[in-house]
């Protein structure tokens, strides 16, 4: 490192070293002196103390792990057996779970499909690009076709009033318009099953990496936590937005700051992965950035936005939400009509 940056670094590791407190943010500022690099050494100091330090996911810490030493005092004594302790990683200490979430809106935006709004409220338009299957033309219920997609959408929704097939595009108005908030998500999964052919799955390098280093790490652990935290302000995004998703379970005090770092991330990925698990939390302590992300130009924050609202009631932000009934993108229209209404959007 820079000689001018020496003096500094010393001083964060006798601090590290030291009876002092250690923060998240000391992490962050001994990471920032020692700068990019690569590779990860373990030392054992003594019995049962292993000194660790190097680069994971991108920035340079140090860690100390102390195993407690066997006490053999009592071995041997006359009229004494050992006790059979369990280790450390053999008690049946229950881990914080994430509860089961269901499919929602919000998983479209992540989908190959888009949906658009037309003129007629009854309508909604998917684009499915040009691989779409199927022949082209205008179908109702009582003039279906041949085309065994179409008449899939019409047996499984009683709504569906007129199929539109064009190229790279399918059109569904139904009787009722009132009726789309409650079946845009299953209409969307029908159009995607019926129309559009399988494609090769792009392999995301970036993410599997991210996967394989963080991706098991369990924040129920000190040590493990301490990683995730650090992996929020990696120069990788795909690190930033598994660490930022991974926050959910967290105690609220250590994850307010990432979060609130991760919504002026430059990376779309990243604001939607900090805002899903937000949602997915639906604290009261975290209204202002619920707010906040209102105002995102990504209609899946947006949504999510919306969505951590409705959990804890739109309050004060009734206005703002308001204007969302006029929001480019439908489905964040259909959240910001569930949270003025008291309801959960889907």
């Amino acid at each position: 490192m820079p000689i001018t940056l020496v003096d500094r670094a010393r001083a964060q590791l006798r601090s590290f070293f030291s009876e002092g407190p250690w923060t998240v943010e000391d992490d962050g500022g001994l990471s920032g002196l020692v700068g990019p690099g690569t590779g990860w050494t373990e030392e054992e100091l003594a019995p049962g103390i292993r000194l660790s330090y190097g680069w994971r996911s991108s920035t340079f810490r140090v860690d100390v792990a102390a195993e407690p030493v066997a006490d053999t005092s009592a071995v041997g004594a006359p009229g004494t057996a050992p006790v059979d302790r369990p280790r450390p990683d053999e008690l049946d200490v229950p881990e914080p779970t994430s509860p089961p979430q269901h499919r929602t809106l919000g998983d479209t935006f992540e989908e190959l499909v888009l949906v658009e709004a037309v003129r007629d409220p009854a309508e909604v338009r998917f684009v499915t690009g040009p691989g779409v299957s199927g022949r082209a033309g205008r179908f109702t219920r009582d003039d279906q076709g041949s085309s065994a997609a179409v008449a899939a959408l019409f047996r499984e929704f009683g709504d569906i009033e007129v199929v539109r097939v064009e190229m790279g595009s399918v059109t569904i108005a139904l009787a009722d318009p009132d009726r789309w908030p409650e079946l845009l998500l299953d209409v969307f999964d029908a159009v995607t099953s019926v129309f559009v052919p399988p494609r090769v799955a792009h392999t995301d390098r970036q993410h599997e990496r991210a996967v394989a280093e963080i991706g098991s790490l369990d924040v129920s652990n000190p040590r493990d936590l301490a990683r995730l935290l650090d992996a929020t302000s990696s120069p990788d995004a795909a690190f930033r937005a598994l660490a930022v998703a991974r926050l959910e379970l967290v105690d609220p005090a250590l994850v307010v700051k990432p979060w609130t770092r991760a919504l002026d991330d430059s990376s779309r990925a990243v604001r939607r992965a900090a805002l899903r698990a937000m949602s997915h939390a639906a604290r009261p302590d975290l209204r202002l950035l619920y707010e906040r992300a209102l105002s995102d130009k990504d209609a899946c924050v947006r949504y999510y936005a919306l969505r951590g609202l409705a959990h804890i009631g739109v309050g004060r932000a009734e206005q703002t939400v308001d204007r969302h009934h006029n929001d480019d993108d439908l489905r964040v229209r259909y959240a910001a009509r569930a949270a003025l209404a008291g309801r959960i959007p889907r």
